[in-house]
C-alpha cells in the first residue's frame, strides 16, 4: 500500500537519498525566496520613507519606481509563499496550482522591474535636463 505521506511531488518515497536531496535542496530554494521577500520589503520601506521625504515627490518618474518596487515586493511574496507550499506536496493538482501561482509571482517580479527601469529613465532624463551644458 502507498502512504502518500511518504511520497514525494515526483513519486519517490522520501527515504531514497536522491529524493531527501531534492527535498534538502528544494527548501534551500525556499529559504533563498524568504531572504529576498525580506530585502524587497526592507527596500520598499526605504524608498517609500524617501519618497515621503521629497521635496518635490509628484515627480512621475520616482512615483513609477515606488509603484515597480511595490508590484515586485507582491510578486516576490506570492512566489515564496507558492514554493513554501510545494514542499513535500503530494497532490499533483494543488501542485499545479502553486506552480502557477508562482509563475505569475514571477510575472510580477518582471513587470514591477520593467515599471521601476521605466521610472529610473524618466528621473535620469529630469536630472540630466538640470544640468546646464556650458559651450565654448
Amino acid at each position: 500500500m502507498n502512504n502518500s505521506k511518504n511520497m514525494n511531488h515526483k513519486g519517490k518515497g522520501f527515504s531514497d537519498p536522491k529524493s531527501k536531496k531534492i527535498l534538502q535542496l528544494e527548501k534551500q530554494v525556499s529559504l533563498g525566496l524568504w531572504v529576498q521577500v525580506l530585502g524587497q520589503i526592507i527596500e520598499l520601506k526605504g524608498l517609500s520613507e524617501l519618497f515621503h521625504l521629497e521635496d518635490n515627490p509628484n515627480t512621475i518618474g520616482e512615483q513609477q519606481i515606488l509603484t515597480g518596487v511595490w508590484i515586485r515586493t507582491i510578486g516576490q511574496i506570492l512566489e515564496a509563499v507558492s514554493v513554501s507550499r510545494q514542499l513535500g506536496e503530494t497532490d499533483w493538482y494543488k501542485l499545479l496550482q502553486e506552480q502557477q501561482i508562482a509563475i505569475t509571482g514571477d510575472f510580477l517580479v518582471s513587470i514591477g522591474s520593467a515599471y521601476e527601469v521605466i521610472g529610473g529613465i524618466h528621473v535620469l532624463e529630469a536630472e540630466s535636463a538640470k544640468i546646464t551644458q556650458i559651450i565654448p
